[in-house]
């Protein structure tokens, strides 16, 4: 198992042997993340708390870690022994005691520890002159306006986001809070032109916020990212408090949120947990420790297959939009006409739903590298 140290912000290295660990800045000369959260209303962090500035901060670099430590590299090919890490943080924050208390910390490695395979260890310290937290916050055009949200969905700019969102909106009057985090430019561009169509069609009820995290001369050397819904789930209970909304809301269909294994070696997080149960009410159980307050993390489609997410989008009338979404696991290498690798499991798996679901009119062969048509799926059926 390998292990890596990690500095966060202005903490130092006590010892020589520390000397060689990684060194993760948000602020200052020697910064090497920027975070920024787009389009906020600048009354909305008028007097942001500073537990939730510590969050953005803590989940960031989490994110960050995960992405520039290494799981082994070729050792994947002898069974991944190197596939688990120990990662260790010393983390600056403004509410140190927080974070130190048991329901808190214990919580935090539990969720990550299920999440991503690895070991984590976390020492929190009193930052010393800490960025402010609007310094993290690009104000939308109209400062004065504030969104009052009924909910707060994570919106990937996928199939299953967009069904969920789409079907809220046709269903109920709620007025939801879209926190998109942009994993690519090609991502944000699909994730804002599907809010804004969203918006378009249902005036005065929809408001996305996007979150944009890049790393400044450091380069990642592991693309799984893990840890990513722990991040996307930080920015939406931020964003959510700041709208006084409390319920976050992820959609994704059971068959992927269970972690079924696809094959024999793809087990544990070797497959993707972003939404697994225990990562819902994991989630959970840390955001009510550290706010002091119920949280609520929800998957309403648990229990749908993807064919099934496919045929609620078409019933909520807004089909339309379905090729403008993205499940591709290989966004890097999309294009605006081929969207999609489709060789990927992501890319398999939504292509056999759209076709089970009549639907492959709406979602054409040819936006994919590696197509796969009707008559394909029909041999395989028999």
């Amino acid at each position: 198992m390998g292990e890596a140290l990690v500095f966060c912000g202005n903490a130092a290295p006590r010892a020589s042997k520390e000397a060689n660990a990684l060194r993760l800045k948000l602020s200052g000369r020697d910064a090497n993340i920027a975070l920024k959260v787009e389009d906020i209303a600048r009354r909305m962090i008028a007097n942001i708390p500073d537990v939730l500035t510590d969050l953005l901060e803590v989940a960031t670099y989490v994110y960050c870690a995960d992405q520039l430590i290494a799981r082994g590299g070729d050792a994947m090919q002898a069974l991944g022994t190197d596939w688990r890490r120990k990662l260790r943080f010393i983390v600056p924050v403004r509410e140190p005691d927080r974070w130190r208390l048991p329901a808190v910390a214990e919580s935090l490695i539990r969720l990550l520890s299920f999440m991503s395979d690895d070991e984590y260890d976390f020492r929190f310290e009193r930052a010393q002159s800490p960025a402010p937290g609007n310094s993290y916050f690009d104000f939308a055009d109209e400062p004065e306006t504030v969104f009052g949200a009924d909910e707060v969905v994570l919106f990937s700019g996928g199939l299953d986001s967009l069904a969920g969102a789409t079907a809220r909106l046709v269903d109920t009057k709620a007025r939801l809070l879209l926190v998109s985090h942009q994993s690519s430019p090609k991502m944000a561009e699909r994730q804002k032109y599907l809010a804004a169509e969203l918006f378009r069609r249902f005036p005065g009820r929809v408001f996305h916020v996007s979150v944009r995290i890049t790393k400044q001369n450091i380069k990642a050397v592991e693309t799984t990212q893990r840890s990513r819904s722990f991040l996307f789930a930080a920015l939406a209970t931020v964003v959510g408090n700041l709208a006084r909304q409390l319920d976050l809301r992820f959609y994704e269909n059971g068959v992927t949120s269970f972690n079924l294994p696809i094959a024999t070696q793809v087990v544990g997080a070797r497959a993707t947990k972003s939404t697994h149960p225990r990562v819902m009410r994991d989630l959970e159980t840390f955001m009510s420790a550290l706010l002091e307050d119920v949280i609520e993390v929800r998957n309403p489609y648990i229990w749908k297959t993807k064919c099934e997410v496919a045929s609620a989008l078409a019933e909520a009338g807004h089909i339309d939009l379905l090729r403008h979404t993205v499940s591709c696991s290989h966004v890097h290498g999309m294009t605006k006409l081929k969207t999609h690798c489709g060789r990927c499991s992501q890319c398999l798996d939504r292509r056999f739903a759209v076709l089970a679901a009549g639907l492959g009119e709406e979602d054409p062969e040819e936006m994919s590298v590696h197509a796969i048509g009707t008559k394909t799926l029909t041999s395989l059926r028999v």
